[in-house]
């Protein structure tokens, strides 16, 4: 091990995995602290001098989150909201960047930079007129209150244009002699290969819906509608008297399926980000 070592290019290698930990570490604290106090016992959260670790892991605090608040319905509601808008970002996305992309006509750079522009734009300003467009259609309190004014990304659209324009137009021009129309081409053509973008996006789309926290929070009234980042505050607010450690039990089981997704599809999303051509 100590003649491997002194191997110049792996030695830089081990002092450069050494140095990204610590960061690595930092970032994660948070959640590795948040686990720690949710298996903990009451007295044990408040115990001085304070520990990290638990003595022992206790599930005691994940049943008694469930049986205090209506979590799963939270978490049904979250992933209805998220999978519906990504899904719905995912088919206008691809349709839009196609057409910018690989057609030409008329106001096609006007419309990019519209769309471009669209970004710069805080989300926050467009919550007064979608709440009255909304509450003139009687969609307050419902699915597509929390879907449909997300259902567009000019982000996604931008996004995925990139990786559009890459593709070789003698690969397009030759479905077309075969007979190929558009639609064919963008999806068994294109669509397949720019699959680790699309991921990525997918991927991005997915955790920035389930975390809206204002929007849920304003259009919802009733609990059976509210998504899980309003779960987790209403449970605080309800279960102040509550130890932190069943708090963060209930804050663990919310936020727990974006945090596995992003450990499942890392890869993916680097290499949609990668292949993309955005730079940061």
């Amino acid at each position: 091990m100590a003649s491997r070592l002194k191997d110049p290019k792996l030695a830089k290698r081990v002092r450069a995995t050494l140095i990204l930990l610590i960061p690595a570490l930092l970032q994660a604290f948070p959640l590795i602290y948040l686990l720690c106090v949710s298996w903990k016992e009451g007295a044990e959260v408040i115990q001085y001098p304070p520990r990290l670790f638990p003595r022992e892991i206790n599930w005691v605090n994940y049943s008694e989150a469930l049986s205090s608040a209506p979590l799963v319905r939270f978490l049904l509601n979250s992933a209805l909201v998220a999978t519906s808008i990504t899904l719905s970002q995912l088919l206008t996305s691809i349709l839009a960047a196609y057409a910018l992309s690989r057609l030409e006509f008329k106001g096609q750079n006007v419309i990019m930079a519209i769309i471009v522009g669209t970004m710069m734009i805080p989300g926050e300003v467009t919550i007064i007129p979608n709440y009255f467009t909304l509450a003139s259609w009687n969609w307050l309190n419902t699915y597509p209150a929390l879907i449909v004014p997300f259902s567009v990304s000019g982000f996604g659209i931008f996004f995925l244009y990139q990786f559009f324009k890459t593709v070789p137009k003698e690969l397009e021009e030759a479905a077309f002699l075969e007979g190929c129309s558009r639609m064919r081409f963008l999806f068994q053509f294109i669509v397949p290969l720019a699959l680790p973008a699309i991921s990525a996006f997918a991927i991005y789309s997915f955790v920035g819906a389930w975390n809206q926290y204002l929007w849920p929070l304003i259009v919802t009234q009733t609990t059976d509608m509210q998504t899980a980042q309003i779960g987790i505050g209403m449970f605080r607010s309800q279960n102040e008297s509550m130890s932190w450690g069943v708090i963060m039990a209930a804050t663990a089981m919310l936020i727990s399926p974006t945090v596995f997704l992003f450990i499942l599809t890392q890869k993916q999303f680097v290499r949609g980000i990668t292949m993309s051509g955005i730079k940061g």
